[in-house]
């Protein structure tokens, strides 16, 4: 079976929904005789799905990897820059509405609409980043790279054509670079993914300026009745920043 598969099912145990479904039957089926277990189970268990599941503590969690500010490409000196990386994000399969084509998944249209616009102020040549999964005949650098021309009017110099995880990414973009001498880049993905983006980057010798686009801690409720009432829509942010928060501290202890 593919590592990458392997690797992401393994990742769905421990997040919510999946993981609090498998608490809860573990303790209704093995804990019977444990009272005090089986309660402390499912109390943590609902209680936890329910907290997720809230505005206030999903936009908590993306405060907590939004550690750098939007960038200010008045203040930069495009001069001192050769590139504008832009991460990929996944794709959507077969799209009805555009003929039946892939296309990229809504992030990695967040981060092309951006690093279209950066590429206009500043001038600077796009590296598009992401290999192929299992069957797929094209790359997600060179999908990105069509949709950038298609729908964004940007161009894509280069391709990384290789990585299917943020640290591969960043290791096949350095050696990518290094080919065509691009030393110094704007790094653009979504702003609660640069912290693990560019600790990636910088691992792999690489010099980047962060460049993060759709913040959502901007959104930070404050004490309204509704911020604690949970919703479909907090429960899937705050797996995404789980799932980030455990990215950033497997790289930290891994390597990729």
């Amino acid at each position: 079976m593919d590592e990458m598969l392997i690797r992401g099912f393994l990742k769905s145990l421990v997040m919510p929904p999946l993981f609090n479904i498998l608490l809860i039957l573990i303790a209704l089926s093995l804990f019977r005789r444990w009272r005090i277990l089986r309660f402390f189970t499912l109390s943590f268990s609902l209680l936890s799905l329910l907290l997720l599941s809230t505005p206030s503590v999903a936009l908590f969690l993306a405060s907590q990897l939004e550690r750098y500010p939007a960038l200010s490409w008045q203040d930069i000196n495009a001069a001192d820059y050769q590139a504008i990386i832009v991460l990929s994000a996944g794709r959507s399969r077969q799209a009805p509405e555009y003929g039946g084509v892939d296309i990229p998944k809504h992030l990695g249209l967040e981060r092309l609409r951006y690093g279209a616009y950066l590429q206009g102020k500043t001038g600077l040549p796009i590296m598009t980043t992401g290999g192929a999964w299992l069957d797929d005949i094209d790359t997600e650098a060179a999908l990105m790279a069509r949709v950038l021309e298609r729908d964004f009017k940007g161009v894509a110099k280069w391709r990384e054509d290789k990585s299917r995880t943020t640290w591969e990414n960043a290791l096949y973009s350095k050696q990518l670079a290094d080919q065509h001498g691009i030393k110094r880049a704007l790094l653009v993905t979504s702003a609660w993914h640069m912290t693990r983006a560019v600790y990636s980057f910088e691992q792999a010798g690489f010099d980047v300026t962060p460049a993060p686009t759709m913040f959502k801690s901007i959104d930070l409720p404050g004490t309204s009745f509704s911020d604690f009432v949970p919703n479909m829509n907090s429960l899937h942010t705050s797996t995404y920043m789980l799932h980030e928060l455990l990215g950033v501290l497997w790289y930290r202890f891994s390597s990729g």
